[in-house]
């Protein structure tokens, strides 16, 4: 890669960075309704990224820079995200510990443990890409393919043995409830539509019903203590490095989430207390999204929107491993991933001071109206419905004192169900 060249996606990656920022700020808004607003702009994107890089590598910059928006996305979002309490289905398991941190007023903490583990994801996932994506070509991705089923039922079964604080019958019927609310998102049986005239997100009505609306009605503006920033360094790598392998699996699987993956590498190695495993879920969610990459590369398969966003621009582009697209992401993904880290320490210390001088109670109003107008933009009115509908379901775990990762079947349920071709 040339010095022209390596400058170009550095470029792009401080744009991403910067969009990815903006949005990951935004409470509720996920890293898919992200890639699908730039997927809608792509056309005039790729026009203004012609101006100033050769016409041949403007789909691979614009390419660069939505990678980068997505990474910087994923890791900001968690700052908000912990504070107020609204998780998805990428953070659930995170952000809950992390929430509680926050009153505990250690949330600077939380940010500096999920940024290690972060960090620590991307530098190991670098390090294995190569020989990852020798032995998943060598027939080994084939075999993972082939025991997909089995994975999924695997996870939804420890889904619902691992749950101890309360009934596993109605840890299974939120799973079936999450799963049909998934379905109804997935086939969009709705009659959907969106505003600013593109494709429905059906996506935001779903994980915001179901994770981020509950979350607010259920905390009503709790008080925010004061936030101490004792350790720099509050949590080891060894857990970043723990969640890279499970990370690959997410990449790999359909339907399972970085949630889903942290639970299987919680029962392999063990949590390590709230800040390992924060740091450990980080680190999934940072190495999935670089091996989601591997298996677009790989098999043409998109396992995120953002992935299917880069899969439009990038066809009939040789992005194999040794060509100089898949070297442009791969730079842009480590570019990024440092980025990310120095962006969510800045987010944080900005949100500690920010919490004690306003009225949460507020905030957490101009959310929920926040929330619905926006599912009535992506969705229209008809999303309401769909909004409605995974708010109750969203509020089961709370009023019944069960782990909220049995909401994640929204996602696993559909693709067992579509993997099975019920659907």
């Amino acid at each position: 890669m040339d010095a022209d060249l390596l400058l170009m996606v550095f470029y792009m990656c401080m744009i991403g960075a910067a969009i990815g920022t903006f949005s990951g700020l935004i409470p509720g808004i996920h890293v898919n309704t992200l890639a699908v607003i730039l997927s809608a702009s792509s056309a005039v994107l790729l026009e203004y990224v012609s101006t100033f890089v050769p016409l041949r590598y403007a789909p691979v910059m614009l390419a660069c820079c939505i990678m980068s928006a997505a990474v910087v996305h994923s890791a900001v979002s968690f700052v908000p995200s912990a504070f107020i309490g609204i998780p998805d289905t990428e953070s659930v398991l995170s952000v809950l510990p992390a929430h509680r941190m926050v009153l505990e007023g250690e949330g600077m903490t939380a940010v500096r443990c999920a940024a290690i583990g972060s960090l620590t994801g991307a530098i190991v996932s670098l390090i294995l890409t190569v020989p990852l994506y020798l032995l998943l070509d060598s027939g080994f991705g084939d075999y993972l393919n082939s025991i997909t089923v089995g994975v999924l039922l695997i996870v939804l079964t420890l889904m619902i043995v691992e749950e101890r604080n309360g009934s596993r019958a109605v840890a299974a019927i939120v799973i079936i409830l999450s799963g049909a609310a998934g379905l109804v998102a997935m086939l969009e049986v709705l009659p959907m539509e969106n505003m600013l005239g593109f494709g429905a997100e059906t996506i935001f009505p779903l994980l915001t019903g179901l994770f981020g609306i509950p979350t607010l009605l259920w905390n009503g503006g709790m008080p925010i203590p004061p936030q101490y920033d004792d350790e720099r360094f509050p949590v080891s790598p060894i857990h970043g490095i723990k969640g890279v392998l499970t990370g690959s699996l997410t990449g790999w699987f359909p339907g399972i989430t970085s949630t889903a993956g942290a639970m299987l590498a919680g029962r392999i190695f063990g949590g390590g207390g709230p800040r390992g495993f924060i740091s450990m879920v980080a680190s999934i969610g940072t190495a999935s999204t670089m091996f989601t990459f591997l298996t677009l590369s790989l098999t043409g398969k998109q396992r995120s929107g953002t992935m299917t966003v880069i899969s439009g621009l990038l066809e009939g582009v040789d992005i194999s491993l040794g060509s100089e697209t898949f070297l442009c992401m791969m730079v842009t993904m480590a570019i990024a991933s440092v980025a990310a880290v120095a962006i969510m320490i800045w987010a944080g210390k900005r949100v500690c001071v920010l919490v004690n001088r306003i009225d949460m109670g507020t905030v957490n109003r101009i959310l929920l109206v926040l929330m619905v107008a926006m599912t009535i933009v992506f969705c229209g009115y008809w999303g309401l419905i769909l909004l409605l509908a995974c708010t109750v379901i969203g509020m089961i775990p709370l009023l019944a004192g069960l782990h909220r990762i049995h909401l994640t079947g929204c996602l696993i349920v559909p693709v067992l169900l579509f993997k099975l071709g019920i659907f």
